[in-house]
This record gives C-alpha cells, structure tokens and sequence, in this order.
C-alpha cells in the first residue's frame, strides 16, 4: 500500500460509536508537511513496528511522529472498542437487572397478598378459639353448679329424675346445643 493511500485512510471519518457521539478528529483541510512531502512518492512502505525501515524522504524524527501518530490512533480505536463493548455489557446488565427487579417485585406482592390472607385468617381463628373457650367455661360452670345442686339437696334430686325438670336444666341444654 503506499503511503498516501495509507494515510488517505487514516484520515477518513471513524464510524459513529453511538448516536450523537460520532467524530472525525483527524480530518484536516490543510496538509501537513510530512504528508507533502510523500504524496509525490510511489514507493509501498511497511508499517510493522518501530523498528521498520526508514520512509524515505522523512527525517528520523517525521518518522517517529508519523509512526507514533499512528500508533495512537489504534489505541485509541482499541479504548473505542472497549468502550462499546463496556457500554453494551452494562446496557445487558441494566436490562436483566430490571428484569430481576420486575420478577421479584411480583413475587413480593405475592407474598405480601398471602400474608394479608394468612393474617386475616389467624385473627378470625383467634375470635373463633376465643369464643369456643367462653362457651366451654360456660359448660363448665353449669355443669358444676348442676353436681352441687345434686349434692347438696337430695330431694331435689329424685324429683328431677321423677320427671320435674328444674329450669337450670333447660338453660344447661340450650347452653350445650
């Protein structure tokens, strides 16, 4: 390739990286002088390394500047490309992470709902359990105070099992049912 080609590509437009981002900072209206100085040459150069063969017409140090030039340029496409590929790793990761997000915000919900439920449930259970242990007490005493009465008055007793029922016993089975 020769060197005008060469550097005819090294000043054309870079491709845009991201929207708004795109430039061509190497895009120059006035030649350099170096640049003057080879375009009349024909001669294809290797660009290789540092340690390549002179270009003839330039100077040592036109030589080093135009090589380092160069190689600057391909760092800097190489930082480019680490870039983009950084950028779009972190576009990936954003994405799945507001994924993530989304998924165990719906699985909370779910779990919140569940508790309100369970919730609710325990506090109806509670009323539930509270109120069968007010009606057993109730059992309880009645039939308590049914054995004293029976202990403490014999009579009162065989009238009841002669078919007088006392009116305690009414109140004991409507307590019961």
């Amino acid at each position: 390739m020769q060197y005008s080609q060469f550097n005819s590509i090294l000043t054309q437009s870079l491709p845009t990286l991201e929207p708004g981002f795109g430039f061509t900072p190497w895009v120059s209206t006035n030649p350099s002088p170096i640049e003057n100085k080879t375009q009349t040459q024909t001669q294809t150069y290797s660009f290789s390394g540092s340690d390549g063969p002179a270009r003839p017409g330039l100077s040592p140090v036109d030589d080093r500047r135009l090589r380092r030039k160069i190689s600057n340029r391909e760092s800097a496409r190489r930082s480019r490309m680490r870039k983009q590929r950084h950028l779009e790793d972190l576009r990936i990761q954003a994405s799945r992470l507001r994924s993530e997000n989304r998924e165990l915000a719906s699985r909370l919900g779910a779990v919140t709902h569940n508790c309100f439920l369970f919730r609710r449930e325990s506090e109806r259970l509670s009323t539930e359990a509270t109120s069968l242990c007010l009606r057993l007490s109730e059992i309880r005493r009645f039939l308590l105070s049914r054995q004293l009465q029976r202990l403490s008055s014999p009579a009162a007793a065989l009238m009841c099992g002669g078919g007088f029922v006392s009116g305690s016993a009414q109140t004991g089975s409507s307590i019961i049912a």
